[in-house]
């Protein structure tokens, strides 16, 4: 027995030894490849010799001895040789990042108007099919490109390759060497001062990042701001999506409900206080365009209707949300269907459904849907001009002469009041609504490298909403006006300075301007008129996004309401 084993164990040994020699191979060189294209400039001046310097910077700051190396500058312009005047988009990037075998593929824009300058980059991976970094960051003149840049490849080493960011990286906040009147300091910072010095419990500022509570979880509301009747709630670390107000546990009191890109929360107002009900997760595999509340299957509960669209193929997987008892369920899952919901005076809510197109964004023909079988289906179609989808009208007696009439946005954010048939009774001078939800389609006449096919962006209009909201016996029209910095000469690309919502009432000549709401830095991303603080009377509501997502900081938004004139305070 000892002479067998005595032969058996060298044996082993010998294959361990063959086992370790032949696997040095494949494991030896671990440098992953990385191809940086050039940026896509968008400018009103010739900036094309920023391409160069932009690649040049990101090969220097990427390249990590053993660990990570650039394609060169040749083998890169003899890749892209067919991409003479093509815009890079994601599906460029990756196909010519398995056509070349690389690791990874970073692609971005850089966008330069006025005086304004701004950074977008992502760094995609070969092997897990996605986005390990998104950047996006603004600036005030040219020069902050450099800025921009180490910031991003920063970010990449870190979040990538496991390197610790440089300290030199993060901007520092200047301390005050002076106290500032409490009445004329920013209510955001009275609210983080509170919540370090213990005022306020450190579990009450939100992460979203983090997963969901089980348990409902009562969160004080920011110190309001007031200006006549507003009430403002604390940041979110989210950029809200959409927003919608209704009944959604049929307890007879409203609920606040609100999405960013990948969950839905439900909030309610109780006295100054907003308090979170529930918050599903999302997936990684979908992208939220908005939400709608309303009880169209007539239980007594409203459901929640979220459009999303697949983040890589950009089908829908819509969804519908509703309330068993004890947590918000998929009634509806993987649905075909753009949700908008109307309330129509004399009707009451309106549940309307719009498919996406095979080679345009949207299928023509927008449909009434009804609840039938555990599902939504069409019921009646809408008779609609041509051009006009399902986000981006409501109808009623805007004219207040009994006659029913279609409110409008174009493509180009100016607003049309038409008939049935596209006859046009007025159309404004200047653009309203404005949003940065966008769904990529083929650009006609793009140029195309092999399979894939330069896109465009088609960006989605905001609510409009149709209501008499001073009971004075005529409808007033609210919309959404955002400015853009980019005055929409960038197909592609929009940046937001402000926002307001407005009220507007027709005078035989045109709609003129009742009242708005105060501006907001940033942008207005969604609104509704509903009761949201369940005092029995309607409020303006809209959610509000002061700052978008960037290596520097989590995106913020809040909600706020305000009363409406003519009701009492």
């Amino acid at each position: 027995m000892k002479s067998k084993h005595c032969k058996i164990i060298p044996v082993i040994s010998l294959l361990a030894v063959f086992s370790l020699v032949f696997s040095i191979p494949a494991s030896a060189d671990k440098t992953v490849k990385i191809l940086i294209l050039p940026f896509n400039i968008h400018s009103e001046k010739d900036m094309s010799f920023l391409r160069e310097g932009i690649a040049d910077m990101l090969s220097t700051r990427l390249t990590i001895e053993g660990e990570s190396l650039p394609f060169s500058r040749d083998a890169t312009q003899q890749a892209i040789a067919d991409m003479s005047g093509t815009s890079v988009t994601e599906q460029i990037a990756v196909s010519l990042g398995e056509k070349l075998k690389a690791d990874y593929v970073l692609y971005g824009s850089l966008t330069v108007f006025g005086d304004s300058i701004s950074t977008d980059a992502r760094f995609y991976s070969l092997r897990e099919k996605k986005n390990m970094v998104t950047f996006h960051e603004t600036g005030k003149n040219n020069s902050d490109v450099i800025s921009h840049i180490d910031f991003f490849a920063a970010e990449v080493k870190e979040k990538v390759f496991g390197y610790k960011s440089d300290p030199a990286l993060t901007r520092q906040q200047p301390s005050r060497k002076t106290p500032v009147d409490e009445s004329r300091r920013h209510p955001d910072a009275i609210w983080n001062e509170s919540r370090k010095s213990g005022k306020i419990p450190a579990g009450d500022s939100e992460d979203f990042s983090a997963p969901s509570q089980a348990v409902s979880e009562a969160v004080p509301a920011q110190p309001s701001v007031k200006s006549g009747a507003v009430w403002k709630s604390k940041i979110f670390n989210i950029e809200i999506r959409g927003l919608a107000i209704g009944d959604t546990d049929g307890d007879g009191t409203n609920e606040t409900v609100f999405a960013n890109e990948k969950d839905v929360s439900v909030y309610r107002y109780i006295q100054e206080r907003f308090i979170k009900v529930a918050e599903t997760e999302g997936s990684a595999f979908y992208s939220i365009l908005g939400l709608d509340v309303a009880d169209i299957n007539k239980n007594g509960k409203a459901e929640i209707f979220v459009t999303a669209i697949n983040s890589s193929s950009r089908g829908l997987l819509s969804f519908v949300l509703e309330w068993n008892g004890t947590q918000f369920e998929k009634i509806v899952d993987n649905s075909r269907w753009h949700y908008r919901v109307l309330n129509i005076a004399g009707q009451g809510p309106v549940l309307l459904g719009q498919k996406s197109g095979v080679r345009d964004v949207f299928s023509p023909g927008v449909y009434e849907l009804k609840w039938e079988g555990g599902d939504y289906v069409s019921a009646a179609a809408q008779q609609l001009p041509r051009g006009v989808n399902v986000y981006a009208f409501t109808y009623g007696d805007v004219l207040n002469n009994g006659q029913e009439r279609l409110v409008a946005f174009t493509r180009s954010d100016y607003i049309r009041i038409i008939d049935r048939e596209g006859n046009e009774e007025w159309k404004s001078n200047e653009t309203f609504g404005g949003s940065t939800i966008y769904i990529e389609y083929p650009a006609e006449g793009a140029a195309s490298i092999g399979n894939v096919k330069e896109m465009e962006n088609y960006y989605l209009s905001p609510r409009i909403i149709l209501a008499d909201t001073d009971k004075d016996g005529k409808n007033e029209v609210f919309v959404i006006k955002n400015a853009d910095m980019t005055r929409r000469l960038l197909s592609r690309f929009r940046m937001f300075k402000s926002g307001t919502v407005g009220c507007f009432a027709w005078d035989n000549l045109g709609l003129h301007e009742k009242w708005k709401t105060s501006e907001v830095s940033g942008f207005i991303s969604d609104f509704a008129i509903a009761d949201m603080n369940n005092d029995g009377q309607n409020e303006l509501v809209f959610s509000a996004v002061t700052k978008t997502a960037s290596v520097l900081g989590k995106a913020k938004s809040f909600i706020a309401f305000q009363n409406l004139p003519g009701q009492s305070e």
